[in-house]
């Protein structure tokens, strides 16, 4: 009787051991199948056709508002950004800690930009997004991580150090901003406040030009969570008043220019509105499936 009921205990325990492996099985499979297809699925190709539809749209904007050097692009696209006009509800808010959907083999910056127009990002979404912009522009630009906590210079020249000597991962960093070199003035530019941010280059360090008494850390591009690119910010020239002063100037002008044209940028939007949309689902369906598959 007891040999009876240990084989019926064992015979059940093998079905759940089976039934739980054919489940994993199965999910491995597909797991598989999405990783090798998910680049050519519907919602991933409807994402990158979308997305250039909006840039294209973007171009034909900033050509209408004569923007054309990469501070007059970098704060127009801040003021879309803040003003709603990139994101479905017409609003904007930062938020951190926010998930987002794998990469695309071959552009991983384009994952991050997408989350502008969810209405809710942070500063790795903000600044891709607004590469891709200044890319389409052809300016030359990049994304550089900084550290915004550490106060102690000597500590952060000691870390920098360390990093451009390995040229591997910024740990600590906990912020993105993009550089910019145009007409032959090496800059970067903080959009992530409704006040942007303009810097120059000073010994490896990010120094606020327009009042803000910032001094951040400049590290390399990230080498592991963009491109592989290394870029070495060691070698930037400062910038001089006079460059400091166009650069604030020609800003304010741009800011200046999309608020006397709020009524196009009105337009902008509801031209995208359902651009926005399609974009917003078809994102949510891809966040599903890859959580379904313990991607993220």
């Amino acid at each position: 009787m007891f040999v009876d009921e240990k084989l019926k205990e064992w015979i059940e325990r093998d079905k759940q051991i089976w039934q739980e492996n054919k489940e994993l099985l199965i999910k491995t499979k597909d797991l598989i199948k999405y990783l090798f297809t998910y680049e050519k699925d519907s919602y991933h190709t409807m994402l990158r056709d979308n997305f250039n539809e909006v840039l294209d749209n973007i171009e034909i904007l900033a050509k209408i508002l004569n923007f054309n050097t990469g501070i007059e692009l970098i704060m127009f696209c801040g003021y879309l950004i803040h003003n709603g006009a990139l994101s479905i509800d017409k609003e904007y808010q930062y938020r951190s800690g926010l998930v987002d959907i794998n990469g695309f083999l071959n552009d991983k910056q384009l994952y991050y930009a997408l989350k502008i127009f969810s209405g809710n990002a942070c500063c790795r979404h903000i600044a891709t997004f607004t590469k891709k912009v200044l890319d389409r522009f052809n300016i030359e630009n990049n994304i550089a991580a900084v550290d915004t906590n550490e106060k102690d210079d000597n500590i952060n020249e000691i870390k920098l150090f360390l990093h451009n000597f390995h040229k591997k991962g910024q740990s600590g960093t906990n912020h993105v901003i993009n550089y910019i070199k145009d007409n032959d003035i090496s800059y970067f530019v903080d959009i992530t406040p409704v006040s942007p941010l303009i810097f120059g280059s000073y010994k490896q360090f990010a120094c606020s030009i327009d009042g803000n008494d910032f001094k951040w850390p400049i590290y390399s591009y990230n080498c592991k969570e963009f491109d592989n690119q290394f870029v070495d910010y060691r070698n930037i020239p400062q910038i001089t008043r006079a460059e400091a002063s166009y650069l604030i100037n020609t800003g304010n002008a741009a800011i200046i220019r999309c608020i006397d044209n709020n009524d196009l940028i009105e337009k902008f939007y509801f031209q995208n509105k359902e651009i926005y949309q399609n974009m917003n689902e078809a994102y949510c369906k891809i966040y599903e499936k890859e959580k379904s598959l313990r991607l993220i």
